[in-house]
């Protein structure tokens, strides 16, 4: 089901088909992978849940899950982990919850140096991606959109209810700021709906490109011109639409590139 279909059978009242929790989560058999992972969250120090702050309000960000990446913060040649986080909305606080920046300990483990680094901050966030972050629509809680299945109780909207936003660039000065790129880089887009963004060389040129997975608009495959600008050529590449020519309505395309 993509995130669209969700919504719409997200929101009313009716009958849920329940399926049996251990059809759900069956394990195939050790052999048929060949390999198996062990779940080592806890024992390397990462203690993380999301906060979506829903209250029952029914707000277009509760649909969408938070970010994560990998960056080496701290220049020492090891993955650290940046989990971003949302929060409880004005008037309805219930817990406090921040992102959380865990530094790598070079032994399996992390520590949690989110205060220290100057994160420990409540925000609204949805997605990470090193060098550049994405916007969904352009919403607010003043201006939320009233969506209903029957006329009467509130339900989740769908993509089409709101405008787009453009995501940002924010270029690296190399002396621990970041300057707003987005315009000059030519990455400025306001009809964009971006649920992801990832960093990749699709041209094996050296030189990293970017691909926004956009919900029911185009997605973009920004080529970078090697002089810090990019172009969109996901028309060319044949990423921008589906095979039937329409914009697709979830995150499948960040998967089908790799």
């Amino acid at each position: 089901m993509n995130r669209r279909s969700f919504l719409r059978h997200s929101a009313g009242a009716g009958a849920v088909a329940l399926l049996s929790q251990s059809k759900i989560w069956a394990s195939p058999p050790p052999h048929a992978l060949g390999f198996h992972f062990t779940d080592a969250t806890s024992t390397a120090g990462i203690h993380f849940r999301h906060n979506n702050g829903a209250y029952g309000g029914k707000l277009l960000p509760e649909t969408l899950g938070p970010g994560c990446a990998f960056i080496d913060y701290d220049a020492d040649g090891w993955q650290d982990i940046l989990l971003v986080n949302s929060m409880d909305w004005p008037g309805h606080a219930r817990q406090r919850s921040t992102p959380k920046l865990y530094r790598n300990n070079r032994n399996g483990t992390f520590t949690d140096v989110t205060h220290d680094a100057g994160l420990d901050i409540e925000m609204y966030g949805l997605g990470v991606a090193v060098a550049d972050v994405c916007n969904y629509v352009k919403w607010s809680p003043e201006h939320d959109v009233f969506c209903s299945l029957d006329g009467k109780h509130k339900s989740y909207c769908t993509p089409e209810a709101y405008v787009g936003q453009t995501c940002w660039l924010f270029r690296n000065r190399g002396n621990g700021t970041f300057e707003d790129a987005t315009a000059s880089s030519g990455i400025f887009d306001s009809s964009s709906k971006s649920l992801g963004v990832a960093l990749l060389d699709y041209e094996q040129d050296g030189w990293p490109d970017l691909l926004v997975a956009n919900d029911t608009q185009p997605n973009k495959l920004y080529r970078n011109q090697r002089n810090g600008t990019f172009r969109d050529v996901a028309v060319d590449a044949g990423i921008a639409f589906s095979q039937e020519g329409k914009a697709r309505g979830d995150t499948r395309s960040l998967h089908n590139c790799f």
